[in-house]
This record gives C-alpha cells, structure tokens and sequence, in this order.
C-alpha cells in the first residue's frame, strides 16, 4: 500500500543507497549497531519466533534471525528500492518463502499486520515525526519483545541534527528526521506493559530491548 510518505521515502532511500547498504553487508556484515539488536534478542534464548522487522530496510534483521530465532517474519518497510534488495537477498539465502515484504509506512497499515513475538524498528524511530503512535503501534504488535535502536540525545547530536534539518530546509527536501526525547519513548514502551531489560550505547547509538511483563 505505498503512499505519500512512500514517494518520500523513495527518494530519500533510493536505489543507489540500498546497492551500496547491501553490499556494505555482503562485505562486513550487519552495522554496529544492527549487531546490537541482533546480540540483545539472541540473549532472550527464544527460538521458532514470529519477527516484525518495521523498516527493516536491507533486512539484514531478518536475514540474521532466520538462521537461529526466527522462523516466519513480516518486513515493512516505504522505500521500495530497500525492499527489492531486501527480496533479493532473501532469495539469495533461500528463505524468500519465510518473509512477507509489506511496502507501507508501518503506521498507515498496522490494523493490518499480524502481531509478532519480536518487534525491531533499527534506526526507524528518527524519520517519524509521530513517534508516539509509531511506538504505540509497535507495542501493540509484540507479544514478547521490542528492541529498537535510536540517536542518542547527547549534545553533539543535537548540533549535528539541527546542522542536517537546516540543509534539508535549505534544499527544500520534505523529508526529515528527528532527535525525539528518549525518556518519552521510555515511558511510553513501559506504559504498554513492557520492562527494559538491556540498554547499549555506541558514539552515535543507543540500543534498548524490552521485554513485555510476564513472557520471560
């Protein structure tokens, strides 16, 4: 169901970018701080899972997980040109049949998405201006666990992301991104039954896994 924030999307995640992420990954493997989320739910100990992967992007998630986790996963995801390379990557592994690609900005189609025992949203919350109802949504779709990575909010971020917003402006790109208060995403994961078990920093970074009260 592409929309509007598709299009957007699109142009700023295009092709070349997801050629270049992905062959990043063939090379080094999933991104630091990927490897963060990836480490956080393998410390769950959880196998045969049901993943939703919200901006899953390349899907190197998905393709980690369904080595030793997972055993289905749903990735959504607005940019198509990810989303391509994501199928192909996954045809690559031979585990296409195991993956259902949902190109949608996550929160316009969430009514419906199945619910998963994992949720990852890795560098996803910065490119939503509405990220209580991202985050809401998201909760409402774990029966286990969430682990989300974001900016930290830490001084030379604020000053690197007023510096991107600027230029954004400047270019008269619609699209944006955002330093969104940590403690507010916090409290909202919590207020929807949900405890923080692992928090990991890395200079730009931060990792947070939550468990829901009473999976463990």
């Amino acid at each position: 169901m592409p929309c509007n924030c598709c299009e957007i999307t699109d142009k700023a995640f295009g092709e070349d970018s997801a050629r270049a992420d992905i062959r990043s990954y063939r090379r080094r493997g999933p991104a630091a701080q990927t490897k963060l989320i990836l480490q956080a739910i393998r410390s769950l100990h959880v196998q045969d899972a049901d993943l939703l992967d919200i901006g899953g992007g390349i899907g190197a998630i998905h393709h980690e997980l369904l080595e030793d986790v997972a055993k289905k996963a749903t990735h959504v995801d607005a940019s198509s040109a990810y989303l391509k390379v994501a199928k192909e990557e996954a045809s690559r592994r031979h585990h296409a049949e195991r993956v259902n690609f949902v190109h949608a900005d996550f929160a316009d189609v969430a009514p419906e998405v199945p619910q998963a025992d994992i949720v990852t949203l890795d560098r996803v919350v910065c490119c939503y201006p509405d990220f209580r109802g991202l985050l809401k949504a998201a909760a409402e779709h774990s029966r286990q666990a969430i682990a989300l990575t974001y900016p930290r909010e830490v001084w030379y971020m604020k000053i690197t992301f007023r510096v991107v917003c600027f230029f954004q402006k400047l270019g008269k790109d619609p699209f944006r991104i955002f330093l969104h208060p940590i403690s507010e995403m916090d409290t909202l994961i919590r207020r929807e039954g949900f405890e923080q078990i692992a928090l990991r920093r890395l200079f730009v970074w931060e990792m947070a896994l939550y468990q829901k009260r009473g999976a463990a």
